[in-house]
């Protein structure tokens, strides 16, 4: 939430967003903000070792005023960065 400067969010980062799409039966409703974690990224995270790591996707986790997720399960992989 800090660096309100920045261009682009990277892995890790956290964001306030608000959700285009929801999924029938859950406690998210279209259009209300919240607050996520950012776990995947489609442009390339460079590590100093020479490895380069890409997701097929965009994907993040939405979180609580504390930081703790409000879901039990996160689908896909997650970088090791959050771990």
């Amino acid at each position: 939430m800090g660096a309100s400067n920045r261009r682009y969010a990277h892995i890790g980062d956290v964001i306030v967003a608000v959700i285009k799409e929801a999924v029938p039966n859950t406690s998210l409703e279209r259009s209300e903000v919240i607050r996520a974690v950012i776990v995947r990224t489609r442009k390339e995270l460079k590590h100093d070792n020479r490895m380069i790591i890409r997701y097929d996707d965009n994907a993040t986790v939405v979180i609580d005023q504390e930081g703790n997720p409000k879901g039990t399960q996160v689908f896909g992989a997650i970088a090791w960065k959050l771990r």
